[in-house]
């Protein structure tokens, strides 16, 4: 429960320290005293957001403190920030400039940390709240907590396959995306891999096929021009060549010569014929045949053709890439193979564990009905006792296409009467709506419940017998938990424990324990607007007496 509360420059409240016992407390004081500054505070505590406008004017800074007595072990909590020897501290800092703190035991957390741990301790109803308390979800868990160690053990195990069946579908979402991915980046595998083994790629083999080639066809170049020249030399086959035209320019000196200088013209001449034979010759056998290296040059070309095609079928930019795609084509070529049987059991274990799962939903749904039948019992005779005569409570529950972790049931909270019926954040009044939250208290569970509730002026919208059995039920349920109420109802703060009043004086909020006959004179000015009225003050005794 909340023992102690500190308030530093939040709204009207410049500074103030309220201590709280176990029971009932109220809280009550004039309009505009600053009761809405305790229950801003109090939000704060609770883990709600903070906002600038909430710090006290002409001041940077606000501050809330508070104290709770508690055993719990709070889930998300290192071990030095649980509650020890039954304390728990909280403080909740804001500044203008926006930098808030949040702190468990002394120690700074993030704030939705300090929320999610708070929130188990103390929870605000007011009348903005009552809605969000009556969402969906909200309804199902009031259901589901009625239905006893029975129920929780079905959903705890309907948790546990729907999260194992979860995370087989998402197995087997990721296994199709990999095959697929694969079957695209490899769709051209089966005719890249047997080129591959025919070309062999190294690193650098493009270019240097390219250079032999170059080469060859430098060569073959070369050997076409000394062809040319030998044929234009010798006449070749069926041409008379130069030689042949020098042999005759030969014979026509030694013709034209005196016979004592024809023999050695003769001579010499046949001299340079030889050697020019000789060169030729010799130059013949050097050519060689031209045929071995085009056909060599022919492998190189086809060689270096298909690796560049190879280089287009992979999409790859270079020999490393290549062979990169070809070890990821051979490896997941045999991934997709070896997937096949993967895929089919894990289809098979993912549809086992859906039909469990249907199963449990099955079941969870009648122990659901059965806990739905005892709750609106329960609600229903409170009902009676909250002045709500002529008006029933029912569950009515809705089959969800889809099921989820929780089940495959919705539940929607309803009231009716001989006129009207409908789901109750549709068709209940303000005053119908904190009647039926306090019946849902009163009727669920203890664990349900936080260690303090703090109701602000949920007894807006009653009057008379309805506020004062209100305030009785409110009483009750002090029994079971601390119940912090804000309220202008005189006859329900004459049911507290402890009552505190906040008074305004100077232009700063004040917040005082009232007792004996300034309690008297204080439920006097609520009922009159006069403290110091006789009649008041008498009526005020006879609630305290009652």
């Amino acid at each position: 429960m909340l023992e102690r509360l500190s308030i530093r420059n939040v709204g009207g409240i410049s500074h103030c320290e309220l201590f709280f016992g176990s029971g009932f407390t109220v809280v009550t004081g004039e309009s505009g005293a600053g009761k809405s500054s305790i229950v801003r505070a109090i939000e704060l505590v609770s883990g709600k957001r903070g906002q600038a406008a909430l710090i006290r004017a002409g001041e940077e800074e606000a501050m809330v403190e508070a104290v709770f007595q508690t055993d719990l072990r709070l889930p998300g909590l290192e071990d030095e920030q649980q509650p020890a020897e039954g304390a728990f501290f909280t403080k909740r800092n804001l500044s203008r400039n926006g930098r808030g703190r949040a702190s468990l035991q002394g120690t700074q957390v993030p704030v939705a940390l300090y929320a999610s741990s708070t929130s188990r301790l103390i929870h605000i109803q007011s009348q903005f709240a009552q809605l969000e308390l009556l969402d969906a979800g909200r309804q199902l868990a009031m259901v589901d907590s009625c239905g006893g160690e029975d129920l929780r053990d079905a959903l705890r195990e309907l948790r546990d396959v729907f999260e194992r069946a979860r995370l087989k579908e998402r197995e087997l979402k990721d296994i199709a995306a990999r095959r697929e991915e694969i079957e695209q980046r490899y769709s051209n595998a089966s005719e890249v891999v047997p080129l591959v083994e025919k070309v062999n790629p190294t690193a650098g083999l493009e270019s240097s096929l390219e250079s032999e080639i170059a080469q060859l066809s430098s060569q073959l170049a070369d050997r076409a021009r000394l062809a040319q020249t030998l044929d234009r030399l010798t006449g070749g086959l069926s041409k008379r060549g130069l030689l042949d035209e020098l042999t005759n320019v030969c014979k026509t000196l030694s013709e034209c010569l005196p016979p004592e200088n024809a023999g050695e013209c003769v001579r010499l001449s046949q001299e340079g014929l030889q050697n020019f034979l000789n060169a030729a010759d010799l130059a013949r056998n050097q050519v060689g045949s031209p045929e071995a290296l085009s056909q060599e040059m022919e492998m190189l070309e086809q060689r270096l053709g298909s690796l560049r095609k190879l280089r287009r079928l992979a999409g790859a930019k270079n020999e490393e890439d290549l062979l990169a795609y070809c070890r990821g084509a051979t490896e997941g070529l045999a991934w997709l193979e070896e997937s096949y049987e993967r895929l089919e059991r894990i289809t098979q274990d993912a549809r086992d564990l859906r039909r469990q799962a249907s199963q449990l939903a099955l079941t969870i749904r009648e122990k659901r009905k059965r806990a739905a039948d005892a709750l609106e019992k329960r609600v229903n005779a409170l009902f009676q006792d909250l002045a709500m005569d002529g008006i029933g409570f029912a569950i009515r529950f809705v089959e969800l296409p889809k099921l989820r972790r929780d089940g495959a049931d919705g539940v929607e909270f309803t009231l009716f009467t001989d006129k009207r019926s409908g789901r109750v954040d549709k068709i209940a009044s303000g005053g119908e709506l904190s009647r039926l939250l306090l019946a849902l208290q009163l009727s669920l569970p203890d664990e349900w419940l936080p260690s303090t509730l703090v109701f602000d002026e949920v007894e807006a919208g009653l009057g008379g017998r309805a506020a004062v059995l209100s305030g009785l039920k409110l009483q009750e349920l002090s029994r079971r938990c601390q119940v912090l109420l804000v309220t202008h109802e005189a006859s329900i703060a004459a049911l507290g424990d402890l009552h505190c009043v906040v008074r305004k004086q100077d232009g700063e909020s004040h917040v005082l324990k009232v007792e004996g006959e300034d309690r008297v004179r204080e439920l006097a000015r609520m009922l009159s607007g006069n403290p110091d009225l006789p009649e008041a003050q008498e009526h005020a005794r006879r609630l305290l007496r009652d």
